[in-house]
């Protein structure tokens, strides 16, 4: 008899705890829901946390991003706007003061952006070159695009000759639309590049006029331009050939301060870098100083029609092979690293986002 009624209290315990659910035995354990764990730079993930479990209720939900931000519902999106490599964590807490972490490793690639002369087009491609997005502009003959930053917003400003209507446009890179139009400084509007250091500007060079021009990203600006004789009156180069032919033109962080330019000369087949000193006060412009011996390039990726750098490789734009290929800024020389397959037959200009 007793035995039996021990049996019997046995099975209605069980029976409470399976109605009860997580009331007595479930622990507390966080649990990351995810649409994705990797893609391309700008990446949107939707995350849950409603597989979470624990005695009790849960009183607390807080993610974090890896990125310095957090959230404190149980579902919700974000947006990574830079290429890397994020934990995503989960932080539950019961009721009862108990907690558990989960995270994941959330992996965000670069995109590379190129335009197309002869279909009027800019792609969006991964590092594999295939294409993510087509946008077809209203100005002909693109050859220069970079990506910037203005009121808050990454835009994508494109340099377009236009059978004599020289203009640059600042694009939205999701929608396509076309948010301005600005006449461009010079005839033959080539290669562009964003400085993301203070003070940020757009940098344009012209192949007519042989020109490097700082611009306003709101407005289009010329705030100063910069040629041979600039270079030449400061002592910095002497009778070499000096942007006379220019093939890329590109931006990075440099040593810190304003960053540095990137410029490769064609006519010479040398890679220079240049300092960009920003203004001291109201009375003074922003200076440019080539900072170190220029770099003979591999003759065999020229003639090149734009070029960016990603992570200390510097990538070029192989018209006559169809291709983006990784070079050694240090020396010139590829690493091997290159990007096919994607479409057009007059690739210019290259920006990587990051």
């Amino acid at each position: 008899m007793h035995r039996r009624r021990a049996f019997v209290l046995l099975v209605l315990g069980i029976g409470l705890i399976v109605a009860g659910g997580c009331t007595w035995l479930t622990r507390t354990e966080a649990v990351i829901d995810v649409s994705a764990v990797a893609g391309v730079v700008p990446l949107t993930v939707t995350f849950s946390s409603g597989r979470s479990t624990c005695p009790g209720e849960i009183s607390t939900v807080r993610w974090t991003f890896g990125t310095g931000e957090e959230w404190y519902e149980e579902n919700g999106t974000y947006t990574y706007e830079h290429a890397g490599r994020y934990e995503l964590t989960l932080m539950v807490r019961s009721d009862g003061g108990q907690t558990d972490t989960e995270t994941i490793e959330i992996v965000v690639e670069p995109a590379v952006w190129v335009c197309d002369e002869g279909l009027d087009r800019a792609y969006k491609l991964d590092m594999n070159g295939a294409v993510l997005t087509t946008i077809d502009l209203p100005v002909a003959e693109p050859k220069g695009v970079a990506l910037g930053h203005v009121g808050g917003k990454t835009w994508l400003f494109v340099a377009c000759y236009g059978g004599g209507r020289q203009r640059l446009l600042k694009v939205d890179p999701i929608s396509g639309d076309v948010d301005a139009q600005y006449v461009a400084p010079a005839q033959d509007p080539l290669y562009m590049t964003y400085g993301m250091a203070e003070p940020q500007r757009l940098w344009h060079v012209d192949g007519l006029s042989r020109k490097i021009y700082e611009l306003s990203p709101p407005s289009g600006q010329i705030l100063d331009s910069f040629g041979t004789n600039y270079f030449r009156a400061s002592q910095q180069i002497g009778n070499e050939t000096f942007l006379q032919s220019p093939q890329g033109l590109c931006w990075d962080t440099g040593d810190g301060g304003a960053g540095r330019l990137w410029y490769l000369e064609g006519e010479t087949k040398l890679l220079y870098a240049i300092e960009i000193h920003p203004p001291i006060d109201i009375f003074q412009g922003t200076q440019l100083e080539i900072d170190i011996d220029p770099i003979a390039v591999d003759a065999t990726v020229l003639p090149t029609c734009g070029m960016d750098m990603l992570d200390g490789v510097l990538w070029v734009v192989d018209r006559d092979d169809h291709e983006i290929v990784a070079l050694d800024p240090a020396t010139g020389q590829r690493t091997g690293e290159r990007i096919t397959g994607f479409p057009g037959a007059s690739t210019s200009g290259l920006a990587i986002q990051r």
